[in-house]
């Protein structure tokens, strides 16, 4: 319990509230018809904008604002242009036009939230950003799956990727990797999803010899301190696109007759109306990433995975460092949160090693990790 209540308080203590200058710029409504209607999009500098700085792109995810907030990196301004792009979802022109007959169209819904629009996006805000040149992407969960997939449309624009826990979860489905949190009494709500979230423990139910120290009814009973978990968020469009994306990723053509997991239960029932414009539409396409497009990538790949996450096998993340021929793996003994990343505060240290390539600073960065008993060895995948 009071390792958990410790690892609240830290999300709550990084919780990134922009304090810098939002600009806004004009995109299309949808991508696919570039001279057709526009909306307009917001991002945030941190500082004002040098030329002779590199760049790092950053880009908000519903599902993870759902759980948490960004992570705390802030002081990267003082040596990055730091661009944060807060997405299409705000759009009050977007919306109207999926409520022009009263009600949701659920199949535009998709058409125009989709994660080929958000990232065309990006790729607009990073094209209007003084010199046009390639950038840094830093991401987590979500966020960080949007920029695997703006990699595989755009490798000539980027110097290099951090991918924090990337919430890949057709890596899963297709390569039939067991859910890393079964646990058949479960049911399926965001209160457990939400528990996946930040779980860190090895094992999480009793008929497995659970020895997890914040328990889910503990959660249950102070979930109220978690950014998001307790809002309504029923009327959110963009969000429910977001979940369907997610499980469908989890769900669709799936290799097993094996029921879906408590996690991809919940997504779907959360995006229902559009499940059901899928299953009605004639043709219904849905974007993905090209793995295979990342072989053809010269900059250099970071992939943080956590060795204790239930939302993701953690065997996805060293399949994904393959498909990068300058990759490299750390994992760590830690949730799919980072709650206990987070704790130390050595994130912005990590990134930063990485990005200037400081040598020093990235031994410096391991020796405090190991220290602080967070880096997993493969070697000893038994003595967790």
């Amino acid at each position: 319990m009071i390792a958990f209540l410790q690892i609240l308080s830290v999300f709550l203590w990084f919780i990134l509230s922009p304090s810098g200058t939002s600009r806004f710029i004009s995109v299309p409504l949808d991508h696919r018809e570039p001279r057709g209607k526009q909306i307009t999009i917001s991002y945030t500098l941190f500082q004002p904008y040098e030329e002779q700085k590199e760049t790092i792109l950053l880009l908000d995810d519903l599902v993870d604002n759902y759980f948490q907030q960004s992570m705390e990196l802030r002081k990267l301004a003082n040596e990055f242009n730091l661009v944060q792009i807060k997405g299409r979802h705000q759009s009050k022109v977007l919306l109207n036009t999926l409520r022009a007959t009263g009600e949701t169209d659920w199949s535009k819904a998709y058409q125009l939230l989709n994660v080929d629009q958000h990232v065309r996006d990006l790729e607009r805000v990073r094209k209007a950003l003084p010199g046009d040149q390639p950038v840094h992407l830093v991401g987590f969960s979500g966020a960080a799956a949007y920029l695997h997939y703006y990699l595989s449309l755009y490798p000539e624009k980027v110097s290099s990727l951090i991918s924090f826990n990337p919430l890949l979860l057709d890596l899963q489905k297709n390569l039939n990797f067991r859910d890393p949190a079964p646990c058949p009494e479960a049911q399926a709500n965001r209160f457990w999803f939400g528990y996946l979230w930040h779980a860190h423990a090895e094992r999480l139910c009793p008929d497995t010899g659970d020895t997890d120290d914040f328990p889910f009814y503990a959660f249950l009973q102070w979930g109220f301190l978690v950014p998001g978990l307790w809002e309504n968020r029923d009327d959110d469009v963009a969000l429910k696109v977001r979940l369907f994306e997610h499980s469908y990723d989890l769900l669709a053509n799936r290799l097993n007759d094996q029921p879906p997991s408590i996690a991809a239960a919940w997504m779907k029932q959360e995006s229902q109306p559009i499940w059901k414009e899928l299953e009605q539409a004639s043709f219904f396409s849905v974007h993905g990433v090209d793995y295979d497009k990342g072989r053809l990538f010269e900059g250099k790949v970071l992939i943080v995975g956590a060795a204790h996450d239930k939302l993701l096998s953690r065997y996805c993340y060293d399949v994904l460092a393959e498909f990068y021929p300058q990759s490299s793996l750390m994992l760590l003994r830690d949730g799919h949160a980072l709650g206990k990343l987070r704790a130390t505060g050595l994130q912005r240290e990590l990134i930063r090693s990485f990005l200037l390539e400081d040598n020093q600073e990235k031994i410096g960065v391991y020796q405090s990790l190991r220290e602080a008993g967070l880096l997993y060895d493969k070697r000893d995948r038994y003595n967790l």
